[in-house]
Parts: structure tokens; C-alpha cells; sequence
């Protein structure tokens, strides 16, 4: 008696669940897919990053005239490799904000930061806005968040490194 009543309450649960489950299904299947793409980054380098992301079918990086993508200049001297990687991990972090793609907003956003010694964002400003408020908060969010980079390299030993991001947000 007590299993038949076990059984009973597992089935009961397992109907009641079902629903929400469907539900829950259809509202992720509706969210829209937002592809992005990098800027400028050397192909041995986005090997990893296309193995972690299962990205087969990812566009192929194109140049600066791209349409949407993320490029970084930094002032001053600092390794090729030190650049490469912050561009690689503020990436794997920067999102399309998914109020932005329901509005159809798009826009490009160029974004100023000092990194110290460690690698620690010290100071970070919008240098030319998208228009969208949503963007160019994305765009920082990604920075901030991508922090810390590690230790500068051959930075000509300067304490500070200053960088501009360049994220174009295109809808396709």
C-alpha cells in the first residue's frame, strides 16, 4: 500500500512538472540567437577560443572595416600577446544586451580604460557613445568583469597602460 502510494505521488509530480517544463522550453526556444564576431585576432589564436565555443559554423574574423566585431589599441608599448589575450577574454564575456537586440538597436561604441601594473582596470570612460545606453554599458560591463589581465609585459616600464576598445553591435 505505502509503494502504490509512493508511486501514485511520483506520477502525480511528474504530471504536474510537465507543463512548466514545455513552457520553460518554448520561452528559451524565443529568445533571439545574436552572433558576434572578433576583429583582427591571428588564427592560432582563436583555435582555443573556437573549441571552447563549439563555434565550427562562427564567421571568420575579418578586418577593421568589419562590420561588427571588437578591436583594442593600446598607447604606448606592451606585447603583442598581452594585447591579444585581453581581446580574447573581454570577448568570451561581451554579450549583444538582449534589450538592445529587441529595441533593433546597433551602434558602435569606443571605450577608454587604464590597466596598473597587476592588470586591474584603474579607470574606465566612454570615449564615443553608441547612442544606446544599453550598448555602451554592455561594452563596459564586458571590461570590467573580463578584469584582471595579469601582470603588464614589456610595457616599457610604465606602471599604466592605457587602452581603447572599438565594439561595433550589428544586428544581421
Amino acid at each position: 500500500m505505502i509503494l502504490c502510494l509512493v508511486l501514485s505521488a511520483l506520477l502525480h509530480v511528474l504530471i504536474l512538472i510537465q507543463p512548466i517544463m514545455i513552457m520553460a522550453g518554448q520561452a528559451l526556444a524565443d529568445r533571439p540567437s545574436v552572433p558576434v564576431r572578433l576583429v583582427n585576432i591571428p588564427a592560432a589564436l582563436l583555435e582555443p577560443l573556437a573549441a571552447l565555443n563549439n563555434a565550427e559554423d562562427a564567421p571568420a574574423p575579418e578586418d577593421e572595416e568589419a562590420e561588427g566585431g571588437v578591436s583594442f589599441v593600446a598607447e604606448g608599448g606592451v606585447a603583442t600577446g598581452y594585447l591579444d589575450q585581453l581581446k580574447i577574454k573581454i570577448f568570451r564575456i561581451w554579450e549583444y544586451p538582449e534589450e538592445a537586440v529587441i529595441k533593433g538597436e546597433q551602434g558602435k561604441v569606443s571605450i577608454t580604460f587604464v590597466l596598473n601594473e597587476r592588470g586591474e582596470v584603474a579607470d574606465i570612460g566612454v570615449l564615443k557613445s553608441s547612442g544606446s545606453y544599453s550598448l555602451d554599458s554592455a561594452a563596459m560591463a564586458a571590461i570590467e568583469d573580463a578584469a584582471p589581465f595579469g601582470p603588464l609585459t614589456d610595457n616599457n616600464g610604465e606602471k599604466t597602460l592605457k587602452v581603447t576598445g572599438h565594439f561595433a553591435y550589428v544586428l544581421d
